[in-house]
C-alpha cells in the first residue's frame, strides 16, 4: 500500500489526533519553546562581543599611534591614567605613560628619565570588558 493511499484511509476512517494528544503537544511545546528562546537570546547577546573587541583594538591602536608619532621628548609622562574623550558611546579610552628601566619594563618608576617610556592604552567596552595595548619607546629622532 502506498503512503498516499494509507494517508487517505486514515483521514476517511476518522483516525487522527485526539483532543488529549493535541493538548499534550501544546503543553510540551509551551515548556520547550520558552527554554529555547532563553538560550537563543543568550547566544545573540554574546554575538556582539567580537564586534566590541575589533572596535576596542582599533581605538587602542589609534591612540597608540597618536602618542608614538611624536618625538621621545614630546611624549609627556603622566602621573596616572588620563581619560580621553570616548571615541564612541559605551567605550571609554584611557592611557598611561611612565618611565621604566630596561631591566624591568613592567614596573613604572618615578623620578629621572631612564631613556625608556612605557605607553599603555586601555579601552573599556560597553560590556565592561577591558582591552589594553602596551609598548616601550626609547629616545629616537622624530620620523
Amino acid at each position: 500500500m502506498t503512503d498516499r493511499r494509507r494517508a487517505t484511509q486514515i483521514l476517511l476512517s476518522g483516525e487522527g489526533f485526539s483532543l488529549i494528544e493535541l493538548v499534550t503537544f501544546i503543553v510540551v511545546g509551551g515548556i520547550i519553546l520558552p527554554a529555547s528562546i532563553v538560550a537563543f537570546v543568550g547566544v545573540m547577546s554574546n554575538f556582539s562581543t567580537p564586534d566590541y573587541q575589533v572596535k576596542a583594538r582599533f581605538y587602542c591602536q589609534q591612540r597608540m599611534e597618536e602618542i608614538t608619532s611624536n618625538a621621545y621628548g614630546d611624549i609627556l609622562v603622566t602621573s596616572g591614567d588620563v581619560v580621553g574623550t570616548p571615541p564612541e558611546t559605551g567605550f571609554q579610552r584611557k592611557w598611561n605613560i611612565c618611565y621604566v628601566t630596561a631591566s624591568n619594563p613592567a614596573q613604572c618608576v618615578t623620578g629621572t628619565d631612564t631613556s625608556y617610556k612605557k605607553v599603555t592604552v586601555t579601552v573599556t567596552m560597553p560590556d565592561n570588558s577591558i582591552y589594553d595595548v602596551s609598548t616601550l619607546i626609547t629616545k629616537r629622532p622624530k620620523s
